[in-house]
């Protein structure tokens, strides 16, 4: 049997119609000041687009050059920096962390933490404590090297290789390695062999007096009865390998095209084999569907592999994914510490594969004429339908979704401005009218007769 073609490069153009119709609303819905937003297919960014402001009370707009907070994506940076010391020769995955930071190695010798090796720090499996002892996620005040070392003695909560749990400490022993072998410290490290080798022109291991104004303003979470604030800047001293990146969309959008299995000129950071090894799922989150490598989290969506990370700071919440198997990759940041970017992010695979895997169901057919006369948000008492155009058909979906395409109804068209409605939810108008009307002289809808229920276009 001939192996069907999915041809996604179709998928995403259609995707990016449903992103452009939806993002706007949703981010007024979860109130996100800001979200960048990127797209890489085999290779190069296919899209890029921001949406709301990177400063609410300048009105300054967000844009795939405005940089975020990049948190826990900095893990992804410091697995590279390790995979390339490795391929060097200058290190093995399986030392011991001790050999090359002594201050770690306990007196006793029956200690869990002279077993701790690189390849458990990389995988969160070697037991250690999350943050250490300092309380740096609420006074702002990242430790230096010194504290690091002031927090070992108790360091090893669970022994290593029996669960998996999560640590930045962990990571900020990482960095300390890196600059151990390397001879300089970390931050130049990865500037001169990643961020530089790549031509990533505002991305930094942590906040300098340089950097700061590329950041987008990062706003606390919403709060009964109060505005978002706006949160300082701050740096991450010894944690800078674990969560003190800065970046934008154009810049990750190279990133993630190095760390292509598919393109043969994708291995300037680290050859295949590396990025495999990286990859590989090493031990379940306890998460749904989602497990971690080495410095990558792993899950399926629709059945494809997705690698990535997301990342958590005071004022930004943001994800990166790679389908390594098709080479498609998306980019969400935002600047709040309540957002949906990494739901968003989800979205959009979503969105790209059903559109790649029932294209039949979606786009397929005789293309509908001046479609965007249909385009747009209708509002009723009880919600709002934000309707975009797939050629041959239309979807209606609510802007609040984390995933248009799972929650959409679809317009199949039956007469003039009429369509039949076909949804995979039950309780819904199935195979009844929706009707567009238009007022004399108007090129666009002014109203949606959703079955015998009116629905009142917003003026754009």
């Amino acid at each position: 049997m001939k192996k069907t073609t999915i041809d996604y490069k179709k998928a995403i153009k259609y995707a990016v119609k449903i992103i452009d119709a939806w993002l706007p609303s949703k981010i007024q819905y979860d109130r996100i000041p800001a979200l960048s937003v990127g797209l890489v297919h085999n290779g190069k960014i296919v899209y890029k687009r921001g949406f709301g402001f990177a400063d609410v009370e300048s009105l300054e707009p967000a844009t795939p050059n405005t940089c975020y907070r990049i948190a826990s994506i900095s893990k992804t940076f410091t697995a590279v920096a390790i995979m390339q010391l490795a391929e060097q020769g200058k290190l093995h995955l399986d030392d011991k962390i001790h050999k090359y930071l002594p201050w770690f190695k306990s007196r006793s010798k029956d200690s869990d933490s002279n077993n701790i090796t690189i390849r458990q720090i990389l995988s969160h499996t070697a037991g250690v404590f999350r943050d250490g002892n300092t309380p740096h996620w609420a006074d702002d005040k990242f430790p230096d090297i010194t504290g690091l070392q002031k927090s070992i003695s108790k360091a090893v909560v669970f022994e290593n290789l029996t669960r998996f749990k999560y640590s930045n400490f962990g990571f900020a022993l990482l960095g300390e390695v890196v600059k151990k072998i390397s001879g300089v410290s970390y931050n130049e490290y990865v500037s001169e062999n990643i961020i530089k080798k790549l031509g990533m022109e505002r991305t930094a291991p942590d906040l300098t007096k340089e950097n700061e104004g590329w950041l987008a303003k990062g706003y606390s979470r919403s709060i009964p009865n109060k505005e978002r604030e706006a949160f300082h800047h701050i740096p991450t001293n010894a944690y800078a390998s674990a969560t003190g990146f800065l970046s934008n969309v154009s810049d990750l959008a190279k990133y993630l095209s190095a760390l292509s299995l598919k393109n043969k000129n994708a291995n300037q950071l680290i050859n295949k084999e590396s990025k495999k090894e990286i990859m590989r799922e090493y031990w379940a989150t306890g998460e749904d569907n989602e497990s971690y490598g080495l410095g990558f989290t792993a899950c399926k969506i629709e059945n494809r592999k997705i690698v990535g990370h997301s990342g958590s700071f005071s004022g930004f919440i943001t994800a990166i994914a790679l389908d390594t198997e098709n080479d498609i990759g998306v980019i969400t940041l935002s600047n709040t510490n309540d957002s949906s970017a990494y739901q968003v992010n989800q979205g959009i695979f979503e969105a790209i594969y059903k559109l790649a895997d029932e294209k039949d169901r979606y786009t397929e057919g005789k293309k509908i004429l001046n479609q965007e006369k249909y385009e747009g948000i209708y509002r009723l008492r009880w919600g709002d339908y934000v309707v975009a155009g797939l050629d041959a058909n239309l979807i209606a979906f609510g802007p609040i979704t984390n995933s248009p395409i799972k929650d959409t109804t679809l317009l199949k068209p039956n007469g003039k401005n009429r369509f039949i409605m076909d949804s995979k939810s039950n309780f819904g108008s199935n195979g009844e009218y929706a009707t567009f009307v238009f007022e004399k002289d108007k090129r666009k809808a002014s109203k949606l007769i959703w079955g015998s229920t009116p629905y009142e276009r917003l003026e754009e």
